[in-house]
């Protein structure tokens, strides 16, 4: 006599995990309530199997098996797709009107931008790539704050992020920026006041468009990639203020229009690769392939003034610099 086909519990029951572990991903468990799901729905199917005498195929047991595991793992956090993790605050919260932001990335981009919203304080993203994220988020993104001697100090730290900061308008503003691999970009409004910007990455691009009529330091630099700072009104704080450009592999571009006023002092040199320049209002007294020097009034006695350099070791300098009141 034929006998009908076993009716597949274990392959029904399967299905119904790999549902419910959808339904998890998407709304998020703790892990106490998934390891309890786990031994339920487990138990439950063995109970089931063991009173109604079912014989299991080979094929149910490993869907079964194979659910049970998609279940813990989802539950316990691994979510698939990118996790965006958001921190901020708004300008009651902040008793300063000075803002020093340290941001440092092992793996990630790191942009630093502003909006207008006058009750906004700061916004710090964590944008993490992987197709997992461990249980509790990266596990390594960081914001920390202090205050100490009336300025508001920001850290923040990342592994596997990306970081974008933006900024409220109207804080008087350092910011120091670091990753290993990943670009790194500023944007700034007209009129913002910086004080000392600091902007480095090992693999990646380098990049600032900002203003400034007061600015004391400046540090754009990429050990592996290009360095560009563009700049529709640039003062300096004081005497010999520090513009630095570097580059080790790849190339440089300057486009900069400076407070009238200030006296400069500009060198450029490059190993392998050309230097081009357009530089209104400068005496050039050095002008090759691989190294210029330009001045524009005296640094040694003007009460403003900036040493700028852009050194480009495997890459092309390109310099574009004029005056303009301020």
């Amino acid at each position: 006599m034929k006998q009908g086909v076993a009716f597949p519990i274990l392959r029904v029951v399967g299905g119904a995990i790999f549902v419910l572990a959808g339904v998890i991903a998407y709304t998020g468990i703790t892990l106490g309530v998934a390891a309890a799901l786990v031994l339920v729905i487990g138990g439950a199917a063995v109970l089931v199997i063991a009173l109604v005498g079912h014989r299991p195929r080979a094929f149910d047991i490993a869907v079964f098996i194979i659910s049970l595991l998609v279940l813990g793992g989802v539950s316990a956090g691994y979510t698939a797709g990118p996790t965006v993790v958001t921190y901020s605050a708004t300008r009651a919260q902040l008793h300063s009107s000075v803002i020093s932001l340290t941001v440092s990335a092992s793996t990630g981009s790191v942009s630093v931008g502003f909006t207008n919203r006058t009750d906004f304080a700061y916004q710090v993203k964590f944008t993490n790539p992987l197709w997992f994220s461990p249980p509790g988020g990266t596990g390594v993104d960081s914001v920390t704050n202090s205050t100490a001697n009336g300025t508001f100090n920001l850290n923040v730290g990342a592994a596997w992020s990306a970081v974008s900061v933006l900024l409220g308008r109207g804080y008087l503003l350092d910011v120091k920026v670091t990753t290993g691999t990943g670009s790194v970009s500023l944007v700034a409004p007209r009129n913002q006041a910086l004080r000392n910007i600091s902007l480095y990455s090992s693999t990646g691009s380098v990049s600032a468009q900002m203003d400034s009529l007061a600015i004391t330091g400046l540090v754009l630099r990429a050990d592996t990639g290009s360095v560009s700072l563009v700049s529709g009104n640039l003062g300096a704080a004081g005497q010999r203020v520090p513009v630095t450009l570097t580059a080790s592999t790849g190339s440089i571009d300057m486009r900069v229009s400076l407070a009238a006023q200030d006296a400069v002092s500009l060198t450029a040199s490059t190993g392998l690769g050309s230097i081009s320049q357009s530089l209104n209002g400068f005496t050039v007294t050095q002008n090759s392939r691989t190294n210029l020097v330009a001045t524009a009034g005296d640094i040694s006695t003007a009460p403003r003034s900036f040493v700028i350099s852009a050194t480009a070791s495997l890459g092309s300098v390109n310099l574009n610099a004029n005056f303009v009141s301020g």
